[in-house]
């Protein structure tokens, strides 16, 4: 069963739409920037009614970022205690994400905000310190279908990612260079490194065949779902 209707639970959806025995959670808040108190309350409550209904295995998606002890917002915050809630039941399990990109009319995400501020003209500010992980929602599927498939019941938190962080100008760049057009963009002197231990991802890609260490990863992606149609 699938618990959700955006781009990780319609791409989830061929291998688990029907599964009896696994519950994927992928109607969490995603917006970073969220900050209303409803929406994070109105996630508990759907994620303890999953929790409730057992006893198939439960899945949940976060976010890479809640590794990193420096964010310490309200989103975060709540994402931490999601966390907690699925890791605290037999078999649960968190599979932590970065910016997951395909295609969604969801303008919240990183990527479509790039673009469309790019395609608009529209100036926007990044900071220059920040980096991103950047994923095919593909490759996703592929190693989080694997992981909920064959993970033991004792492994609680994988962490999906490539071994590619970029900076965000550098990602703007690539996004530049594939619109073919120039950013209007102002940059801040600020933002911190992208640490994600990719250990466990990167063996499952191996097994797979996946080829997500090639140095050319990000733009390729970047192309595959963002090139104009001729």
């Amino acid at each position: 069963m699938i618990i959700g209707s955006g781009l990780l639970a319609r791409a989830f959806a061929p291998h688990f739409h029907n599964a009896q025995d696994v519950t994927l959670f992928a109607s969490g808040v995603s917006n970073s920037s969220e900050s209303s108190l409803e929406a994070f309350a109105r996630e508990r409550e759907l994620l303890q009614a999953a929790i409730a209904a057992g006893p198939a295995r439960l899945v949940y998606f976060g976010s890479c970022n809640v590794a990193n002890p420096a964010q310490l917002s309200t989103y975060f915050e709540h994402k931490r205690a999601m966390e907690r809630l699925v890791t605290a039941i037999p078999g649960g399990l968190v599979l932590r994400l970065p910016q997951v990109v395909g295609h969604t009319p969801n303008p919240h995400t990183l990527t479509n905000f790039l673009r469309d501020r790019i395609v608009a003209g529209e100036p926007f500010t990044i900071w220059t310190r920040a980096q991103r992980n950047l994923i095919d929602i593909d490759d996703v599927v592929a190693i989080g279908t694997w992981l909920i498939l064959n993970a033991p019941a004792d492994e609680r938190c994988v962490s999906i990612a490539t071994p590619h962080s970029r900076s965000m100008p550098q990602i703007v760049r690539l996004f530049e260079d594939t619109l073919g057009r120039k950013a209007k963009v102002s940059e801040e002197d600020r933002g911190d490194q992208m640490h994600v231990d990719i250990a466990r991802a990167s063996q499952v890609a191996a097994l797979l065949g996946l080829n997500m260490d090639r140095e050319d990863y990000t733009a390729s992606l970047i192309e595959k779902y963002y090139a104009p149609t001729p």
